[in-house]
């Protein structure tokens, strides 16, 4: 599987369209830490840092999905959607409002594809909104699906987790969000689960347009290649920079971790982290202490309650060492903080679907954006701010006196992290 995806993804990247486009855009002009940045995100497979975004942060519930129905109804030729959960209930106002914007736009005449994880979606991929989708003309795949014959040789721990969406090649959509009403079923108590996405317009749409295809290719066994998925936007002129990284099971690299730990290496003021998930390996719980001991305020806000009890146990057992050399933790309560993101001095920011955790490292398929520009950062850093706002800081007196059955349950399930 994996020399086919790789052969998939030398195929979309060498479609002459692609190139044609990527020849009329700039490079960008890095200095400092944001170029050693860009030679470490081009050494672990980043996309080239391009000039001339322009970037809508949505950081609310239900904003991802006001923007794309919007621009779903304004599509001429194609609209292609990536999500690892789409929400099978029929009634489910999220996924109604899309497949209903989808279903008009095939109206039109424009060409829909919509691809989810076999195992994230399976009820959405078998269930009414997915038949009514494909009586409409639209196409619906599945992503890594599992042949129940070969359930035993299958990789079903390998699941592709990227949200990603693109409108005529112009405009695209990434971050955190399931195509789900923030009120996840079946799990109302935990409250509305808090995203982080972002609107893009520019060059970059052509990597996340360049990610869906092959993705698309490697799961539904096609590759289409038009033009129109490619279609001129100018020069660019001013904007933001940013890289698109896309990561893939491996187990020799983890090109996002690589990523954070030079972010942690590079800080200078202040490192803010959010996460569901906080299952850190060595290398993570080093450069953090590291960052704490010369002085940069290391912030990491994580859910006070989350959905996965044994995940979270895990990730509890590290926070002593971690309030032991000074990093603040924070949780936040009321709602599932979703987000995935990280700021650096409030000039560089990461934002994508991928958790700080072993599986988004090593095991899934993922996307981040890698952010060159101190506005956005500032931006993405007062939403971590507002996060801050509502969440409750550990103390470190009160951690250290924790019952026993705790910090024991805590340490078993430590024991199981490669599995989580």
């Amino acid at each position: 599987r994996s020399r086919q995806y790789q052969h998939l993804r030398d195929a979309v990247s060498q479609s002459a369209a692609l190139r044609r486009q990527f020849a009329l855009h700039g490079q960008a002009e890095l200095r400092g830490s944001f170029r050693l940045l860009a030679n470490l995100g081009a050494a672990v497979g980043a996309r080239e840092v391009r000039p001339g975004n322009r970037l809508e942060l949505l950081g609310e519930p239900t904003d991802l999905f006001s923007w794309l129905v919007r621009d779903i109804d304004a599509a001429e030729h194609h609209c292609h959607l990536l999500f690892y959960i789409a929400d099978g209930d029929p009634n489910d106002p999220i996924t109604r409002a899309v497949a209903d914007a989808l279903v008009r736009a095939r109206a039109r005449g424009v060409d829909c594809r919509l691809l989810l994880d076999a195992a994230g979606s399976r009820r959405f991929l078998r269930g009414p909104v997915a038949a009514r989708l494909r009586e409409a003309g639209a196409v619906v795949a599945a992503a890594l699906p599992v042949n129940p014959v070969r359930a035993m040789a299958a990789r079903l721990d390998l699941r592709n987790h990227r949200k990603l969406c693109v409108v005529d090649g112009r405009i695209g959509y990434m971050g955190s969000h399931n195509l789900t009403d923030p009120v996840y079923p079946g799990k109302e108590a935990f409250g509305d689960w808090m995203d982080a996405s972002v609107r893009i317009e520019g060059p970059v749409v052509y990597d996340l347009q360049e990610v869906f295809l092959h993705d698309w290719a490697f799961s539904a066994g096609t590759l289409p290649g038009e033009p129109e998925f490619f279609p001129p936007m100018g020069a660019a002129s001013g904007g933001v920079a940013a890289s698109l990284l896309p990561t893939a099971p491996s187990l020799d690299r983890a090109p996002l971790l690589d990523m954070i730990l030079q972010t942690l290496q590079l800080a200078r003021e202040r490192v803010v982290l959010t996460t569901p998930y906080f299952v850190p390996d060595d290398s993570m719980l080093s450069a953090m202490r590291s960052a704490a001991l010369r002085g940069v305020e290391v912030v990491l806000v994580v859910p006070k309650r989350g959905d996965h009890a044994l995940t979270q146990a895990a990730g509890r057992s590290h926070y002593g060492f971690l309030l032991d050399v000074g990093v603040d933790i924070h949780e936040y309560p009321g709602a599932l903080l979703h987000a995935k993101t990280l700021t650096m001095d409030r000039e560089f920011a990461i934002l994508g679907s991928a958790n700080l955790d072993v599986r988004s490292f090593s095991l899934n398929f993922e996307l981040a954006l890698l952010v060159y520009d101190s506005d956005f950062a500032s931006r993405l850093h007062y939403l971590q701010m507002e996060y801050l706002e509502s969440a409750e800081r550990l103390s470190h007196h009160a951690w250290k006196r924790r019952g026993t059955a705790r910090v024991i349950g805590d340490n078993v399930a430590r024991l199981v992290t490669p599995l989580l």
